[in-house]
């Protein structure tokens, strides 16, 4: 299936692709640049009375800079002057250094400037006179037009000290496009970045506005269709660095449906293997998420040394001794035959194992043999450490991987730099022909081909151990089901999220555990898929 057009999972661009997108637009549909920036003004102003009321004699601040971001910063002042505001402009350059289309809208400032009555409502300050105007006390709303996508590097004087200035404001602060000293690929704040309450940004949410510092710094984020077509902004989101944002619209088309006729084991068998001694609980909590996600038939497969345990934890699923070693980890050729025994559509391995050396023979030996669609988590990644570039290209591309960033890194063998974690996941995801699930804030999903979604359900409220049990667990309830295996991450991901956000709405999110997430998970399935009943779609 591809996820760039036949689903509806909202792009999230790159400045590169964004500029594609714009030039496309322009040189294609003859849709001048000065149209594009009225549109784009013209809705940031409706977009911001709507969030903070008609702000009829309430002063405005606007913070424009010299190039086109600064431009929508005075389509944005004219508009919102006109719709009765108090406006004070605050240039960041000399009028003489602006861009083309910035200069114009100065120029059309100026003459409503002149020519309005109530002129004395509309201010505008240049260069010398910026930081002095800025000063002003009183304004209700501040707005940040300083600098838009493409920053790569720390702010400079007058820029810098004008974000400084307005991080000290208590007064709300509106960005647009990008908060000014934010990397909008990577949402790295570069020295110093504005705080903004919201970001109105332009025909798609940048990629940074997702990922890092962007979700922090952005605030709430509020989209302006400025008249790009959407096959121009798929086309544009199919380029590297760029995402796709996980729905509930995407998750109902992909949810597994069960036919009448479904018995248990034409729904999907899972078979989760994991738990040590002192980890008996991910397997079973894993395990538990399966059985919770769909799948029919979920077995638990563990050391016979704590099979009892198992047993007693999972009472709804069936347990499956495995043979031990000397050492006491598994042993590898009894791994090997357990598995090909199983009946199971899907098999998850990794949660709880431990990191006693025959048990991470005992992964590698399974992962170089099965012709099983796989779940790598937790110590089964582990034991992959200095063995990945060897083992994980014969997955083609059916298997997914779902490690936090330490365990990443270990399996990556280098100093892997997370700053740009879309690229990164792109990378390994194609170096090791895997699905990559990469946990952190948010989480992010990669195919072999390049195909990126990024979780947006994600909450503080995950932040408790056992939640990534169950997030592997979900996932191979899913893959056995018959997803395939970016759909199946991606919709592990989305309903999980869902289901802690659904834990939080009438509880404290710190109180939260993982036995809670797994009880929340049939609710939260319920009401993101519409689909109760569980009756098919497709």
């Amino acid at each position: 299936m591809d996820v760039a057009t036949a689903t509806p999972c909202p792009p999230a661009l790159t400045a590169e692709a964004m500029r594609t997108a714009d030039r496309r637009t322009m040189e294609e549909f003859g849709l001048p640049s000065r149209t594009l920036m009225e549109v784009a003004g013209r809705g940031c102003a409706d977009r911001i009375r709507d969030a903070y009321g008609p702000l009829d004699d309430d002063t405005v601040t606007i913070l424009c800079g010299k190039g086109n971001n600064g431009g929508d910063g005075l389509v944005v002042a004219r508009h919102l002057f006109s719709a009765g505001a108090r406006v004070q402009v605050v240039l960041a350059a000399p009028p003489d250094e602006l861009s083309d289309e910035t200069a114009h809208n100065l120029t059309l400032l100026r003459t409503l400037q002149r020519e309005s009555a109530g002129a004395d409502r509309l201010l505008i300050a240049e260069d010398a006179d910026a930081r002095a105007l800025a000063g002003r006390e009183g304004a209700r709303l501040y707005v940040d037009a300083l600098l838009g996508t493409g920053l790569t590097s720390a702010l400079r004087a007058p820029i810098r000290g004008m974000v400084e200035w307005l991080t000290e404001r208590d007064v709300p602060v509106v960005a647009l496009d990008v908060p000014t000293g934010l990397h909008s690929d990577t949402g790295e704040a570069m020295g110093v970045a504005v705080a903004a309450d919201r970001t109105v940004t332009m025909a798609a949410p940048k990629v940074g506005l997702l990922v890092g510092e962007g979700p922090s710094r952005a605030g709430a984020v509020d989209v302006v269709d400025i008249g790009i077509p959407a096959f121009v902004m798929d086309a544009a989101a199919a380029a590297p660095g760029c995402v796709r944002q996980t729905t509930d619209a995407a998750v109902r088309r992909w949810w597994p449906g069960r036919g009448q006729d479904a018995y248990k084991y034409s729904v999907g068998t899972a078979l989760v293997v994991g738990g040590s001694p002192r980890f008996s609980g991910a397997p079973t909590m894993a395990s538990q998420a399966a059985e919770r996600s769909g799948a029919g038939y979920v077995t638990c497969a563990g050391p016979d040394t704590i099979q009892s345990t198992l047993a007693g934890a999972t009472p709804s699923i069936p347990t499956r001794p495995l043979p031990t070693a000397a050492d006491g980890g598994l042993d590898p050729e009894g791994l090997r035959e357990s598995v090909a025994e199983a009946r199971a559509d899907a098999v998850l391995v990794g949660p709880g194992l431990g990191r006693a050396e025959s048990t991470e023979r005992a992964v590698r030996r399974l992962v170089d043999a099965t012709d099983r669609p796989l779940v790598l988590d937790a110590d089964a990644l582990n034991a992959l450490a200095g063995h990945a570039d060897a083992l994980l290209p014969r997955a083609d591309g059916r298997w997914i991987l779902t490690p936090h960033a330490g365990e990443f890194r270990r399996l990556a063998e280098d100093e892997v730099d997370l700053t740009d974690r879309v690229r990164v996941v792109q990378e390994y995801a194609q170096r090791w022909n895997v699905v990559l699930l990469l946990k952190g804030s948010p989480s992010l999903v990669a195919a072999p081909d390049g195909r990126t979604l990024v979780g947006s359900t994600g909450t503080p409220a995950l932040a408790t151990a056992g939640t990534g049990d169950v997030l592997a667990g979900q996932c191979v309830g899913l893959l056995a089901q018959g997803l395939p295996p970016l759909e199946a991450a991606a919709t592990a991901l989305h309903l999980g999220g869902a289901a802690a956000r659904r834990y939080a709405r009438t509880r404290d999110a710190r109180t939260m555990n993982a036995s809670d997430l797994i009880d929340e998970l049939p609710r939260a399935t319920a009401e993101r898929t519409g689909d109760p009943a569980g009756t098919s779609r497709r």
